[in-house]
């Protein structure tokens, strides 16, 4: 009766592990490391791995949990250089927004309006060139002319929001002040069978405390 006993514990472990990597899962790293992410790390060192990883994933960008938009331009002069892009939203229930976009060190695409802005030449549309942010402008100039834009009366208001971080460009050091990020990717598993990553980065102390790992597996339609 014992050899039975012996023979039926290591069996259920045995399932019970495999179990658990049946998708959907969800995991909790706070020993060790995932992807060459390792827990203890500072956030600079974290970023340049997720830089590391992240063409091989596919994922280009990581979010900023909880930030917060910003309401003056002084806010944001020391961020501009780690982003790709910002939008200027109204916050006086309007939906007037602008969107501007850099690539390399030039603004290459300005999009403005309501819910569908359209792309434009320039913004705001209604103010004296000197002051407008334009096509081709360097982005060293932004902050100088958003700070004349917020003198007018009716952009005063505007809130300034930063995109997900990209990882193409140099970490920002603002992002320790942020105890999560977050960032996701798909891969293919098998034909028709696709799988996704949704992953949260916890910090304690400017270290990485917890890593949390959603997975799961859909069909692909094709």
């Amino acid at each position: 009766m014992k050899r039975i006993y012996l023979l039926i514990i290591p069996a259920l472990l045995l399932f019970s592990c495999k179990k658990d990597n049946i998708p959907p899962y969800t995991e909790t790293i706070t020993k060790g490391e995932k992807w060459g992410i390792r827990i203890g790390d500072s956030p600079a060192d974290i970023f340049a791995r997720l830089q590391q990883i992240g063409p091989e994933k596919g994922f280009g960008q990581v979010s900023i949990v909880y930030r917060q938009a910003f309401s003056r331009p002084e806010e944001i002069q020391q961020h501009l250089d780690f982003y790709n892009a910002v939008t200027l939203s109204s916050k006086t229930g309007r939906t007037e927004r602008a969107i501007i976009e850099f690539s390399g060190d030039k603004v290459s695409l300005i999009a403005a309006g309501g819910a569908m802005p359209a792309v434009v030449s320039k913004w705001p549309l209604d103010v004296p060139d000197t002051f407008a942010i334009h096509n081709n402008d360097p982005v060293a100039k932004i902050y100088d002319k958003l700070l004349a834009i917020y003198q007018i009366q009716e952009y005063s208001d505007y809130q300034i929001i930063l995109p997900e971080k990209t990882l193409s460009k140099p970490f920002d050091p603002d992002m320790v002040n942020y105890d999560e990020w977050a960032f996701s990717f798909s891969m293919d598993v098998k034909p028709g069978i696709g799988g996704s990553s949704s992953v949260r980065l916890v910090f304690k102390n400017e270290r990485l405390f917890k890593l949390i790992h959603e997975y799961k597996e859909n069909e692909v339609l094709y």
